[in-house]
């Protein structure tokens, strides 16, 4: 798992989140309150839900900061997170990723405060490094 993954405060505007993606890379987010408790989830494919990007003349893709700042990060997010605890295995979480077909898992421990994520991109690199 990543442990101290990016997350976004709730009460940050929407456009944080594409800020985010862009500077670090990364494609889903969790949404934490001001004690770090996970209130839940945004994901890079929520975003091109909500608001399709522009194109620039560079061939990136952008969005207006206006735009995406009159959605209300707490009305969008997926509330309702599945997740697991640091104790929970990889099968355990792998399972949960095909039969969900989630792209990520929040991991957090028994009060709620996030303390990792685990993602298919970490899945297949642990997988991996049996089979290079």
């Amino acid at each position: 798992m990543i442990k101290e993954p990016h997350v976004i405060n709730i009460g940050e505007p929407f456009s944080r989140t594409w800020d985010m993606f862009k500077t670090y890379d990364i494609r889903h987010l969790p949404i934490v309150d001001d004690n770090g408790i996970l209130k839940g989830i945004v994901t890079q494919r929520d975003l091109y839900r909500i608001e399709s990007p522009r194109m620039t003349q560079d061939g990136e893709l952008m969005y207006v900061k206006d735009s995406l700042d009159a959605h209300i990060l707490k009305q969008v997010m997926t509330r309702d997170v599945f997740t697991l605890s640091p104790d929970d295995t990889l099968g355990t979480a792998l399972d949960a990723m095909i039969r969900e077909k989630y792209g990520c898992i929040p991991i957090v421990d028994d009060r709620k405060h996030l303390v990792g994520i685990i993602t298919r991109a970490n899945v297949l690199e642990t997988v991996s490094e049996y089979f290079i």
